[in-house]
C-alpha cells in the first residue's frame, strides 16, 4: 500500500472521531429531515409570512431558524428568481429550516445541500474579514457570485464585496483549506480537496481523500 493510500485510509477510519457528532449530525440533517458572477437583484421588501428583512439571516419562525428568510435558494440559483417557500416543503441543514414552493425543488436541494445553502449559512463575508464578527445578512443586500448566494448586512458591506469579491468570497473556508483530520491525526498541513466539503456552522471543511461519514 503506497503512502497515498494510507492517508486516505486514516483519514476514513479516524474521521468520525475528530470531527465530532455535531459536524456529522449538521450534515446529514437535510437527508433526514421531515422539513456567473454580479448580483442578484433583492427581493420586494414586504410583510410576508417567514419573512422579517430586518432580521437578516436569523428570521424566526416557529422557534427555529428560517434561512434566506423564507426564501427557496434553489429558485435563486437555478431560476434567477426569489419565491417564497411553503412550511410544507421545508428541509433542516446545518442549523437552518429552508423551505420550498413545491417538492421539485426540495429534492434539489437534498440532493445537494451545499451547492444551494447562502454561505455562511447567510451571514456577512465582509462583517467576517473586517471585524471577525458572524452578523446576519439580509436578502436585501444579496449578491451572487461563484453560483452562490452572499448576503450582506448593510449596503456598504455589498459594495466592498462587489469592488473586491476575491477578498470575501472564501471568508467560509476553514483552515485555509486544509485538511482538518491531516492537522489533528498526523500533524501534517495537507490541501483538502474542493469534491470532498463539509459544511458545518456555515463553514466549508475540505478533506483529503473524502468525507469523514
Amino acid at each position: 500500500m503506497n503512502t497515498s493510500q494510507s492517508l486516505c485510509n486514516g483519514i476514513k477510519f479516524r474521521g468520525f472521531m475528530i470531527v465530532g457528532l455535531a459536524l456529522i449530525s449538521a450534515t446529514i440533517a437535510a437527508q433526514t429531515a421531515t422539513g456567473q458572477s454580479g448580483t442578484r437583484t433583492a427581493p420586494p421588501r414586504t410583510n410576508a409570512s417567514n419573512s422579517s428583512p430586518t432580521l437578516g439571516s436569523a428570521t424566526k419562525a416557529t422557534g427555529s431558524t428560517v434561512g434566506l428568510q423564507g426564501y427557496c435558494p434553489v429558485c435563486v440559483i437555478e431560476m434567477k428568481k426569489w419565491v417564497k417557500g411553503k412550511d410544507d416543503f421545508s428541509v433542516q441543514y446545518d442549523g437552518k429550516t429552508y423551505l420550498f414552493p413545491s417538492d421539485e425543488q426540495k429534492q434539489m436541494f437534498l440532493k445537494n445541500p451545499q451547492k444551494y445553502s447562502p454561505v455562511l449559512g447567510g451571514d456577512c463575508t465582509v462583517a467576517l474579514v473586517e471585524m471577525n464578527k458572524r452578523i446576519p445578512g439580509s436578502v436585501q443586500h444579496a449578491a451572487f457570485s461563484d453560483g452562490r448566494i452572499f448576503l450582506f448586512s448593510k449596503p456598504e458591506a455589498k459594495e466592498m464585496f462587489m469592488a473586491n469579491a476575491a477578498k470575501y468570497k472564501s471568508a467560509d473556508l476553514a483552515l485555509n483549506g486544509k485538511c482538518t483530520v491531516c492537522r489533528v491525526e498526523m500533524n501534517q498541513e495537507i490541501e483538502g480537496a474542493p469534491e470532498f466539503t463539509v459544511l458545518y456552522k456555515g463553514m466549508r471543511y475540505e478533506w483529503r481523500c473524502h468525507r469523514v461519514f
